[in-house]
Formats: C-alpha cells, structure tokens, sequence
C-alpha cells in the first residue's frame, strides 16, 4: 500500500528542531528512565565536559520527576545549567540501547552563572581535568543570560509542544494514508472484477480470475471459492481454486475442506477470521492452514457458498479487519454475480427448454423425421466446432439448427406425409418454409442471428437452390453449414418415399456433391467428424416411435 514519507515523517520534523537548537548554543540530550543520558547529534565541548559526568548524573536523579512530568518547562540542575524537556512523542526513535523504554528528550542550557558553580567544579574533579584551564576554555557566546535562558526556555517548550502536535497529526495522516490505499485496493478490484461480471460469458473464468485477483491483493498462501453442493444451478461448475505460484495443494482436499466449512458455517453472513484453524475440528485442515479468513456468500438469505482463504504470506502478520472488510466487499459482489448466473440459468434452461419443445412439434408433424431437428442441430454444432469457430458462434449454430424447419407448421401436414411424389404445387408449398420460418422468427430480436440458417439452408453451392437461388460464398455460413446437415440426416433416415441410405454412401454422396451443393471446404470436414453420437440418436428416435 502507499505510506508517507520523506517529509511527512515525524522524526525528520523532530532532528531539524535538534539541529535548530544546537545553532542557538543549546545542545540536545535524551534522558533515559533509569539515569542514563547521551548527547544528541552535533554539540560543542562545554556541553561534551559537562554531559556523562557523575555530578551530571546525580543532579539528573535528583530531579528525575521535574523532567519527566514538565514537556516544555525549564528545570534548573544547578547554577547555569538548566534543562528543558520536550514531549517524549518526539524521541521514541531514539530508544536505542535502552529497548522498552520512552526517553525524554531535553535541551542543555548553560548560563553564565556554571563558570563560578560548585557544579562546574565537582564535574572538573570527575574528570580530571583542572577547572581554571576548563573556565578559560569555555566559549562565553554558549553562556546565556539569566533574561536569554527564560527567554529561550519558553521558545523551546513552544516549538517542543508544537513540534508533539504536528507528529501526532502526521501520524494520524500516515495512519489515514493506509486507510486511503486499502481503500483504493479495494475499489479497484472490485471495479476490475465489476467489469468482467458477464452472466453470458463462463462463469467458470470470473470466478477464477476473482480468486487470482483477491490472493494477490490480501496476500494469502491461497484462496477458493466453494459453491453450495446443494444447489442445483451450480451442477456444471468446478470450484476454482487460486494456489500462490510458489507452492501446490491438493486441491481435492481443499474442495473437501470448503464442503465441510459450508457445514460449520451454518447460517452466518458476516466474515469470519480463524486465527487458529483447528477449532473447527476439520479432519486434514492443519495440512492446508494454520489461520483462515471464511465469507459466506448469500443472497436474501440463500446460501451459495463460501469465499475462504488460507494464511497470509507475510509470515509476519495476521488477517486484520481491512482484509475481513475487503473480502465482505468482494463477498457481496460475488454473491450477486452468483445470484444472475442462477437466473440466466434459469432463462437459458427455460429458452432450451421451449425450441426443443418447438423443434419437437414442428417434426412431429411428420413421424418418419421424428427428432429430425435436433439431429440437425447437433451435426451443425459439430461441423461448426471442426471447422474452428468461435464456442458462441458454435452455440447459435446449435439454436439455428434446432428452429431451422420451424417453418413447416405453415405447410399442411398431408403434403408433409405424403407417400409418393410431390406434385409441383406441393413442392412449391414445402419450398415456401425457409422464408415463413424466417418472418416466424424476424419479430423475436434474440433470435436474429438464427435467421440466416433458416432462410438459407436449402440454397445450393451452383446456385441450384432456393428461396433466392444464392452461390458458392453468397450463402450465408449457418445456411451452408445446416444446409450440410440437413441433406446428411435426409439421406441417414427413413421416409415415406424410401429407406435410409447406409452411412458409407451418404458420406460417398457428400463426397461427390461437394462443390456442387455442398460447401467444399465444409464437405471435406464433415466426412471426418466422428457420428457415433448422430447413430446412437438415430437409434433413440427409433426406439421412440417403436414405442408410440
């Protein structure tokens, strides 16, 4: 996450007041709990003499109180020497050699009045060092007046206390900062999730990239999303799994884990943190987790799985309530996603459900092409796989197929049953169902893509067919695809006016018509697809009509 930095940091606020202060003559010293003291940054030599020598460090002690409860107010140690604390907030970096503990940082100021003390002088015999020489060497510019200590002393605390606030805002701002940056993470995954929220598109490659995308984000050793094994409208769904890259799972196991944490879950909607997986009595989960982050996804209540996450990868840390909160958010978004997917389901099956029932009317006009259409609809799908289209294009080829004789119901059934030969009105009449399937299904907007299959599968590659008499590439795609398919289920099955032709010579016929009424690049697919499905429905639309 972005973190402020460089001059947002509160210690470089507090070394430029150090540096400030020893300008003015006063040195900086931090004060440790137990009488301990040590000279901070630059400082001059009186300051060095005096700092670290035993009467220092009693005259310390014995105002131990003064400066740990005075921030901002002078203490006198002694004649001319005089301390000023400042707020600890300022020195906690400064612990150093003293680990748990909260310095107090002060500013040194000498007056004139230490070159006459008994102080000066007890300081001299600690260290040896003879006081006349130590009194001429002192430089009289850091020695201040008794009106300049005051003076200086009240601007010390001033900046000490304002320098205490701006810390105190500046980590509020650091701490604000984290709270902006998870926030952004957040909205930013969900708006790239958001975007690829697609019920028509496999729900299988959502899920997965939402599991990649939420790993990467936490930071977790790895993620799933289990669906309720209860609900049917997942039945063609495996669960996703997210793995980080550096390790392998056994994602079997983890599907079984995700079963069971649905169980002991029961009815909860909010996040749950683990922070030691084996409370929940799983058998194996020690093998995957030592802490896990479960959300429930739900939708009014309905239970559609679980989004649950093991251990992050900052060994160093566990989930916190930004991750509980990111993953609620994500939570939700799945749990509405899930929510369309049933239903497009729902709308998909239904729509299925009604152009069989349709395809299943329109052949049972005629018995003898009982299931005609939906073996149509199949040897269509398969020719459009080889042929390397798109799994969309593919699927409305499959739909074309299925409505492609819807209109016949405008052709009266004695015509469409008759035993012998058709006469040319009647066959005028069959010829006219392409264009009546085509203004059946014009008024419907979901199925204008169908159309081109129904107008145009009876049209011929030399231009022999009809309703428009098209050629060779001027035939729409689905009309030369099902246009195959159809005249290959007409040859393979019975009808009124003859048996069906053995397999090897209907492939032997689309060999030959290739180029002629067939699509040549098409036909030279087709006879490669493997029928074993097309014949196992042949022989089901027989045992249907045995059984009429």
């Amino acid at each position: 996450m972005t973190q402020i930095t460089g001059q947002s940091d509160p210690s470089a606020f507090s070394g430029r007041l150090r540096q400030r202060l020893t300008e003015l003559g006063a040195a900086v010293v931090s004060i440790y709990p137990d009488g301990a003291c040590e000279l901070l940054g630059p400082h001059r030599w009186e300051h060095g003499l005096i700092v670290g020598a035993s009467p220092f460090a009693a005259a310390l002690r014995n105002h131990r109180d003064g400066l740990f409860d005075n921030a901002g107010r002078r203490v006198n140690l002694s004649p001319g020497l005089t301390l000023v604390p400042m707020h600890n907030a300022l020195s906690r970096e400064h612990a150093g050699s003293h680990p748990g503990t909260a310095p107090v940082i002060a500013a040194l100021l000498l007056g004139k009045d230490i070159l006459a003390s008994e102080q000066l002088a007890r300081v001299c015999d600690a260290r040896e060092t003879d006081l006349q020489a130590a009194v001429t060497r002192f430089d009289t510019d850091v020695l201040m007046s008794e009106h300049e200590t005051d003076r200086l002393a009240q601007v010390i605390g001033w900046m000490a206390r304002d320098a205490a606030d701006l810390g105190w805002r500046l980590h509020e701002l650091h701490d604000l900062s984290w709270e902006l940056a998870g926030s952004y993470e957040e909205l930013s995954l969900l708006y790239k999730l958001s975007t690829s929220m697609v019920v028509d598109h496999p729900p299988q490659d959502f899920l997965e990239q939402a599991c990649a995308e939420m790993r990467e984000v936490v930071g977790l050793r790895w993620l799933a999303i289990q669906l309720s094994p209860t609900e049917p409208g997942f039945d063609e769904l495996s669960v996703p799994v997210c793995v980080d890259s550096e390790s392998s799972y056994d994602l079997v196991g983890i599907r079984k884990i995700g079963v069971q944490l649905i169980e002991a879950m029961g009815g909860r909607t909010d996040p749950v943190i683990l922070d030691d997986a084996k409370v929940l009595g799983i058998p194996g989960l020690e093998r995957f987790a030592h802490s896990l982050l479960v959300t429930p996804l739900h939708v009014d209540g309905k239970p559609l799985g679980l989004l649950y996450g093991a251990d992050k990868v900052d060994a160093g840390s566990g989930f916190s309530t930004v991750d509980s909160k990111l993953c609620a958010s994500l939570g939700s978004s799945l749990s509405i996603y899930l929510k369309n997917v049933l239903l497009y389901e729902d709308m998909h099956s239904m729509f299925m459900g009604t152009l069989h029932a349709l395809s299943t009317t329109i052949d049972a006009k005629d018995s003898y092409t009982q299931g005609h259409s939906e073996r149509v609809a199949l040897m269509s799908k398969q020719l459009a796989e080889a042929a390397g289209l798109d799994p969309h294009t593919v699927q409305r080829v499959y739909l074309s197929g299925l409505v492609h004789d819807v209109g016949k119901i405008g052709v009266p059934e004695a015509v469409l049953t008759k035993p012998g030969k058709l006469t040319k009105e009647e066959y005028d009449l069959v010829k006219m169902h392409p264009e009546t399937g085509a203004r059946i299904l014009e008024g419907i907007r979901q199925m204008q893509d169908l159309i081109p299959g129904v107008l145009y599968h009876h049209e011929s590659w030399d231009g022999n067919g009809y309703p428009h008499g098209l050629a060779g590439r001027d035939i729409p795609l689905f009309g030369r695809i099902l246009g195959l398919a159809d005249a290959f289920d007409a040859m393979s099955s019975d009808r009124t006016y003859r048996h069906a032709m053995p397999m090897h010579k209907v492939l032997d016929e689309v060999r030959r018509c290739s180029g002629i009424q067939f699509d040549p690049e098409l036909a030279d697919v087709f006879i490669k697809l493997d029928f074993t499905t097309y014949l196992n429905m042949i022989e089901s639309h027989h045992d249907l009509k045995r059984s009429a």
